[in-house]
């Protein structure tokens, strides 16, 4: 029993193996729109291709029942077209985008049970069980680009479409704006048919807001339509970037400007090197007239040529493998009986489990009849067509991959700009850019250090630029609803290139614009009017001591004579013996008298010696420590004297940030809408701050429109101006009366501006850099600050800070004391000569007589040193009457 059930198996294993037999010819049929000729091209060339190369049907063969076209609104007729294609009996239905008359046709084949192969964005949800989209299902293409424009860090975001009902495909787009919170998302509807009067306007709208960043909703037919309209109001440039929703970004024939000057990116579902095209386009063994579906004036394959391939292969496989294990046979249908297809439920089951390999990568179906597994190659646009640059993959963890190659893209930016003509805007700011006096054309109208390296840049890079001077002639500033004007705001707002000026590196500039490789480094410090240097003064040799030292030295003096004369009078060691020769003595006689000891400590001062000498030792250590004073104060004030005298000193009322921001005499400011402005008002310092608190209050007459009003400024006086330490050291150094004061406040660079993004940044600051290391901007440096300055400024400074010859000036108050002194005297000899003269006795020659006589007497008798003595009236007798009568009577003996 046991070898008898054994043999019933082997027997049914081997008929299973055999399968079923399929019909010789499999019928088939298809309906297109009536302008979707390349669909139908693809179903014909699919089906020749399998029933002459393909080894998948042995002993059958595809027949075409009929391929009808038609209008897509027209559903009635697209009904009957179905029916009349059932009742000859067909085992699969193909159809491209046929809304909206696709609903009544899939609902005819789900009556009927035949498969419907679709390809078109269907924005179907519910369950069709016998409908295959081959076309990725919307959830899978709005998740692909949201993850590139994601990748890619925009911060807004234009949608332009065609059709409204397009927006349900590309729903994660519009949540990017409440997931992220930069992302600012703007959609666009195109009116009417391409033409300039229904979407140059709306273009022309989109470019004036100053979006640069698009997710462009346009059939593939009206791409080039658009991409010249977009040219036409400005859109085509190198700092707008797009992403295409067409998957068949490499089948368009770009034009030729495209390739330089947009930033295209799109998905796709195959290269043009795939080997699946390859396979596709192979004719080797082609022995059918039908052409393959590719437009003559495309590159490639587009993708709905390929999904209508690639579903009537996976239908062909997939048909090969059901009857291995099921009966196949095609039945006539009838619309009105509505009896279904006997096979058509197995097999529908089985080509939603079935999986195939196409052109357009992985075909596999859930449950619902939607495409699953989705993969797209990441493709730009470049010279040679597109780029491929990563990969999109449903089933990859974080699905997007993407793969730029940065040193190709550099690479050929560099190529891309040597056929530019760059705009450049600028402000005129001696030295960085200057009219030139004999300029004919933009070249040649401008001088200057940016200049200079401007034209180094375009011949190392070989480009040509035009320049233009801003309208409002700052370097830029935001207002409260955040726009930029001045150079700034140009490079926002795109309408130029490159903005060449002497441009501070900031944060909130960085924050609008881009920035090369800084090429001078600096920061702000004070420009101020130089001092002017003091005129000698006449008693200018009192200046070594202040008044203070003075008036203590006066004190100390005084003091110090008294205490010498207290001290004598107090010590019997000072009191001596008027007559030495005399043994007895009645009386003692004491030299330091109060005049004397003026007189000893004066001589003390003035290193000069005196026939007063002190005995006591109490008043020799008086002396002694007189003298000690004396040499330190007469030393000290000989040292500072010969600086004073020799060296003439600037006196500045600042010295620093610190002592212009507590003061209020002098007014400071800085230049409106520049970098220096907003330092001051985002820094956090304490002394920055007050001087900001100032400089807003002030505006008026602190702030100032241009340096040049600011260092004109300056140079009137009684104004310090802040500004950026390079621009300050080059008018220094071209009129003397100018001088920063204190050190740097900060430190930053001087960078080019471009707009964000801007594919010549890299380029032009990999170049600046090569500059430096040559040195080469160092010599426009020294060219444009030290060559052509005047720097005899300088150096007469620095003779004037040598010491040097006294003049009259300096010395000239030792002169006058002398001449008072000499006056001071006579008048007190004179003073004197009438005192004695009045009081002579029996005189009866008047004072002036008597002068005129001893006048006589001093001018002829010069070497005399004797004369008559005169016995004066109150002179103080030196002895009593007594013995003045003993001495009298003594003589006349």
């Amino acid at each position: 029993m046991k070898s008898f059930i054994s043999i019933i198996n082997l027997f049914y294993l081997c008929w299973i193996s055999n399968g079923f037999e399929l019909p010789t010819e499999i019928r088939i049929g298809a309906i297109f729109g009536l302008g979707d000729t390349l669909s139908r091209q693809a179903f014909e060339y699919a089906v020749a291709k399998i029933n002459t190369q393909s080894q998948i049907f042995a002993h059958s063969r595809l027949v075409v029942v009929n391929i009808d076209m038609v209008d897509i609104h027209d559903s009635f007729s697209a009904y009957k077209m179905v029916c009349t294609q059932l009742q000859k009996g067909i085992a699969a239905l193909f159809t491209g985008r046929l809304s909206p008359a696709i609903e009544f046709i899939s609902s005819l084949t789900r009556q009927l049970h035949i498969p419907l192969f679709l390809s078109s964005p269907d924005p179907q949800t519910k369950v069709e069980y016998y409908t295959m989209n081959v076309y990725p299902h919307y959830t899978a293409t709005s998740q692909a680009f949201s993850d590139l424009i994601k990748f890619q860090e925009w911060d807004e975001l234009a949608i332009i479409t065609e059709r409204a009902e397009n927006l349900l495909y590309l729903q994660d787009l519009l949540k990017l704006s409440t997931n992220t919170k930069q992302m600012k998302v703007t959609v666009r509807q195109l009116r009417g048919r391409p033409g300039i009067d229904n979407w140059v306007p709306l273009l022309k709208q989109l470019q004036e807001t100053g979006i640069s960043k698009f997710l462009i909703d346009v059939s593939t037919d009206n791409l080039d339509d658009f991409f010249k309209h977009a040219k036409i109001v400005g859109l085509v440039g190198p700092y707008y970037d797009f992403v295409l929703t067409s998957l068949d970004i490499s089948a368009v024939k770009w034009s030729k400007i495209l390739y330089t000057l947009v930033n295209i990116t799109g998905l796709q579902f195959f290269g043009r090197e795939d080997p699946a095209v390859d396979e596709f386009f192979d004719s080797n063994n082609n022995h059918f007239s039908i052409n393959a579906p590719l437009l003559s004036n495309e590159r490639s394959l587009r993708a709905s040529a390929a999904l209508i391939y690639d579903s009537v292969y996976f239908f062909a496989r997939a048909l090969s493998k059901f009857v291995e294990q099921h009966p196949f046979n095609i039945t006539p249908l009838m619309c009105d009986v509505q009896k279904p297809w006997r096979h058509g439920a197995a097999f529908s089951l089985f080509l939603k489990k079935f999986e195939a390999n196409g052109i357009t990568g992985k075909l596999k179906f859930d449950e619902n009849g939607l495409r699953t597994d989705v993969s797209f190659e990441v493709v730009d646009l470049a010279a040679n067509g597109v780029s491929k640059n990563g990969n999109w993959s449903a089933n990859s963890p974080d699905r997007l991959e993407i793969r730029r190659n940065f040193s190709k893209d550099y690479e050929t930016r560099k190529q891309e700009i040597q056929n530019q003509t760059l705009k450049v805007t600028t402000v005129i700011e001696p030295p960085y850019v200057m009219l030139a006096p004999n300029g004919t054309n933009s070249t040649q109208k401008f001088a200057g250090f940016c200049i200079d390296i401007l034209l180094d840049l375009s011949a190392r890079l070989n480009f040509s630029f035009e320049i233009d001077i801003v309208k409002d002639k700052i370097f830029g500033k935001r207002n409260e609803k955040g726009e930029w004007n001045g150079i700034i705001g140009e490079l926002v707002n795109r309408r130029a290139d490159l903005g060449l000026a002497g441009l501070t590196i900031t944060y909130q500039r960085e924050q609008a614009i881009d920035f090369t490789k800084p090429f001078l480094t600096l920061g702000i410090n004070i420009l101020f009017k130089k001092a002017k240097r003091e005129k000698p003064k006449l008693f200018g040799f009192f200046q070594p001591l202040s008044i203070a030292v003075w008036l203590y030295m006066i004190a100390a003096y005084f003091a110090v004579s008294f205490a010498l004369y207290l001290v004598a009078r107090l010590s019997p060691y000072e009191w001596r013996n008027p007559h030495p020769c005399k043994r007895t003595h009645e009386e003692l006689e004491n030299q330091f008298t109060f005049f004397n000891s003026l007189w000893f400590l004066i001589g003390n001062i003035m290193q000069q010696g005196t026939d007063l000498n002190p005995t006591a030792p109490s008043t020799r250590m008086i002396s002694c420590l007189w003298a000690f004073f004396t040499l330190i104060l007469v030393s000290s004030y000989t040292a500072n004297l010969a600086a004073f005298l020799t060296v003439q000193r600037m006196q500045t009322p600042i010295e620093n940030a610190d002592d212009l921001a507590s003061q209020t005499k002098i007014i400071y400011g800085v230049q409106r809408g520049g970098s220096t402005e907003n330092f001051f008002r985002e820094s956090k310092i304490p002394t920055y701050e007050r001087m900001w608190n100032y400089i807003s209050v002030n505006q008026a007459t602190a702030t100032v429109a241009s340096s040049t009003e600011g260092i004109n400024r300056v140079l009137a006086g009684n104004y310090a101006f802040l500004m950026e330490s390079t621009t300050s050291e080059y008018n220094i150094m071209r009129n003397c009366d100018l001088t920063s004061i204190g050190g740097l406040l900060d430190s930053k660079g001087y960078g080019f501006g471009v707009p964000q993004n801007s594919p010549y940044r890299d380029i032009l600051s990999d170049t600046i850099l090569k500059l430096q290391d040559e040195g080469v901007i160092q010599k426009y440096y020294n060219k444009w600050w030290k060559e052509a300055a005047n720097l005899k400024c300088d150096q007469e400074d620095k003779r004037k800070d040598l010491a040097a010859e006294l003049g009259f000036a300096n010395i000239g108050g030792i002169f006058v004391m002398l001449a008072v002194g000499l006056v001071v005297s006579m008048v007190v000899a004179a003073v004197e000569f009438s005192i004695k003269i009045r009081n002579r006795k029996g005189g009866q020659i008047s004072i002036r007589e008597e002068m005129q006589r001893y006048f006589r007497f001093a001018i002829f008798n010069v070497s005399a040193s004797k004369r008559r003595a005169s016995i004066f009236v109150k002179d103080v007798p030196l002895l009593d009457s007594h013995e003045q009568e003993t001495e009298q009577t003594k003589h006349s003996k």
